[in-house]
């Protein structure tokens, strides 16, 4: 049988460290442009028919730190994007992998289900693409369960990076990272205040959501700290045709404390704790409609993270360094409505994270080592069930990036992490391995407003205890012929190896008070070894046999595309493009992969009014007709293209400091779509009106 590859797996910040940047500072990026200077012409009368103050529009390099070093962008060698709180409060997502599908060759997959939506990076998703939160890393995977857990509400910033980074995280990062942040005191104290705070509030028409935020901080000489909440509560979503979503429906809540002590000029500590719960009736398989092999469950989650962070940033260039303990909690409880088969999922994890970074001269040495428990136990009740055992995993790596100033104009980046891991289960086989994941960049800065830079680099995902120890029964065609769960703990891990080339380009001033950058990137990722659930299908003659079901190591895939981010600023108008196209295919058979996300092009045009005090905009995308699928078993069926359009708008009158107002209006033509590989249609359109009072 023809074997298809399923990529899902089971279905500005201040500048604290100057004296380090400086060494490595890109060149002031300035100078002409001609695409610029067509852009402006065509939008000058516009912007000029309302003279504003100074805009809050910024298209300066972003920092981040996703990549464990604060640096710009175009600084890391790699393609990234960064999701801002203002981005946030734009679009009032109602997941994590919403707020980020706005970037080129990410998508949300997973159906419209909020709860059950996870992230696709250039065709990869599920366990690998890893998820970070302030730095650590979120291991829950568990068959069609979420892995997206915490709600965007206590988030005020995500960072994705696209393509593989296991030279700096290890495990899972084959496909991306996404790395999400939540407030801190800083985003809610104004410089020189002692106490802020806000309370926010938002209503979803489509759904009935009611949702509300509450935070408040304070600072009292070295010691500063947050408490926060949020609230959410809706009906079941309402789809394009009109029809209600079966197990749509959200409620669920959390709070967030952070408490930070600045000990001397050097050193700091922040302890922090964050927990979220939810409950409900969803589902087993979000992703797919409610039906007979679908059963609705009462779904009862809580997620716990504790982290105690130490950070020393000294006078010496040599030591900059920070060390992170951690420990996360998933309990997960479910309940089958029709018979009141429970189910218990959980993980505990705890490590710690430790990283230093030296400057000598031309060179900046970043290194440090990590290590984690992870517990996962698995309880299910009935007959005829799959029994993940209780299970064990551990793993040490450590890691090393070097960068060198050759000159003005060339750089290079050589680095690697070595993995240690183990994982073992009750009355299983144990099972050992180890990884290196090799990168090496090499950048040209010909010029002071641009420049490229050529990557490889290797990844891995180490298999899950689910993956390689499950056992049980996977479904029952009458009594006594029952398919088999087959545990196989010589899986290998999956490996990938990726080859990019990235242009980034920053110009300001080319007609006068306006700016534009772009980032260009062109990448092949050769993935080997994916880990997949295959089912063998029963047969009556002559034997009759009902088949099992085991993970195993299949197809080798390539994946190779590009991506085009590009905006463009003048006064108060901006002007965001992207574009995203990636293909599959397994290199063995030449057949196009599945799960390929549509090439998609996304728009959005914004401005601000009367000094600032008023922003409108519109995003527009275009997702083109999926029907890449020229594989042996293809029906030649294909996933339609379709168009969205989303209006916004947000208002913070001068009379009322503090207040704004915040509308979302998602779909606007209540279209009726899917997104390609999918099983449901897309919610209808949603009208999002929020209140945020900031004092």
């Amino acid at each position: 049988m023809q074997q298809q590859v399923d990529l899902n797996g089971i279905t500005d910040t201040p500048d604290n460290n100057a004296k380090t940047r400086n060494r490595f500072a890109h060149k002031q990026l300035a100078g002409p442009c001609g695409l610029a200077l067509a852009i402006g012409t065509a939008l000058c009368t516009i912007s000029s028919a309302s003279q504003a103050a100074e805009p809050q529009f910024n298209l300066g390099e972003i920092r981040i730190n996703a990549t464990r070093s604060d640096e710009t962008v175009s600084e890391s060698g790699r393609s990234v994007s960064v999701v801002e709180q203002d981005d946030l409060d734009q679009q009032q997502p109602q997941s994590v992998p919403e707020a980020v599908a706005t970037s080129p060759n990410v998508s949300i997959q997973g159906g419209p289900r909020a709860n059950g939506q996870t992230v696709n990076i250039r065709g990869l998703s599920g366990p690998r693409v890893l998820q970070t939160l302030d730095g650590v890393r979120q291991d829950f995977q568990s068959g069609h369960r979420p892995d997206y857990l915490l709600p965007p509400q206590l988030i005020s910033r995500i960072e994705v990076i696209k393509g593989p980074a296991s030279s700096l995280w290890g495990s899972g990062a084959i496909g991306g990272v996404i790395a999400q942040e939540t407030l801190t005191p800083e985003d809610l104290l104004e410089e020189g205040a002692d106490f802020g705070g806000l309370v926010k509030t938002g209503h979803n028409a489509n759904n009935d959501m009611q949702s509300s935020v509450g935070a408040i901080a304070g600072r009292a000489d070295s010691v500063s700290w947050l408490l926060g909440g949020f609230y959410r509560d809706s009906n079941n979503i309402e789809q394009g045709d009109g029809s209600d979503l079966e197990g749509s429906a959200i409620k669920d809540n959390g709070g967030l404390a952070k408490l930070q002590w600045q000990i001397d000029a050097d050193q700091s500590l922040e302890l922090s704790y964050l927990e979220a719960k939810g409950d409900g009736s969803v589902p087993s398989n979000g992703a797919a409609p409610v039906g007979s092999s679908n059963f609705m469950i009462d779904r009862d989650t809580r997620t716990r993270n504790y982290r105690l962070g130490y950070n020393l940033d000294t006078a010496s260039p040599l030591l900059n360094a920070n060390l992170t303990l951690w420990r996360s909690e998933v309990d997960m409880d479910e309940t089958r409505i029709s018979d009141g088969r429970a189910d218990s999922t959980e993980l505990e994890s705890y490590g710690f994270n430790f990283s230093n970074q030296s400057d000598l001269d031309k060179w900046r040495l970043l290194y440090g080592i990590d290590g984690y428990h992870e517990d996962f136990v698995g309880r299910r009740s009935g007959a005829n069930r799959p029994a993940p055992p209780d299970g064990e995993t551990d793993n040490i790596g450590a890691f090393m990036q070097a960068r060198v100033m050759f000159n003005d104009d060339w750089s290079a980046e050589l680095g690697g992490r070595y993995d240690r891991f183990a994982t073992d289960a009750d009355g299983m086989d144990d099972r050992s391995d180890s990884a290196f994941s090799p990168a090496a960049t090499l950048t040209w800065s010909p010029v002071p407003w641009g420049n490229l830079s050529l990557r490889h680099e290797r990844a891995f995902r180490a298999p899950s205890v689910e993956e390689l120890y499950t056992t049980g029964t996977h479904f029952c065609l009458f009594p006594g012929f029952c398919n088999n769960f087959i545990s196989n703990p010589d899986l290998d891990a999956e490996e990938a190896a990726n080859t990019e080339i990235i242009a980034n380009g920053h110009w300001n001033d080319l007609i006068g008070n306006d700016e534009l950058s772009l980032q260009f990137s062109v990448f092949e990722n050769r993935v080997d070894n994916f880990i997949e659930q295959i089912v063998t299908n029963p047969s009556f003659a002559p034997v009759m046999d009902a088949g099992y079901t085991t993970w195993t190591n299949v197809d080798k895939a390539r994946l190779r595309g590009f991506e085009l981010s590009t905006a463009y600023r003048l006064n108060g108008l901006k002007l965001e493009l992207g574009y995203g196209m990636t293909r599959g295919e397994d290199r063995e058979t030449g057949d196009d992969l599945t799960n390929i996300p549509a090439d998609t092009l996304k728009a959005d045009l914004s401005y601000r009014f009367w000094n600032d005090q008023l922003l409108t905009g519109m995003r527009v995308q275009h997702a083109r007709q999926q029907n890449h699928t020229d594989y042996a078993e293809s029906d030649g069926s294909a996933y339609d293209g379709y168009t969205l359009t989303d209006l916004y708008a947000s208002w913070s009158p001068q009379q009322m400091p503090g207040l704004s107002f915040d509308l979302t209006v998602n779909n606007l033509t209540d279209r009726d779509y899917r997104r390609a590989w999918e099983s449901l249609d897309e919610a209808g359109r949603e009208v999002i009106l929020s209140t945020t009072y900031r004092f």
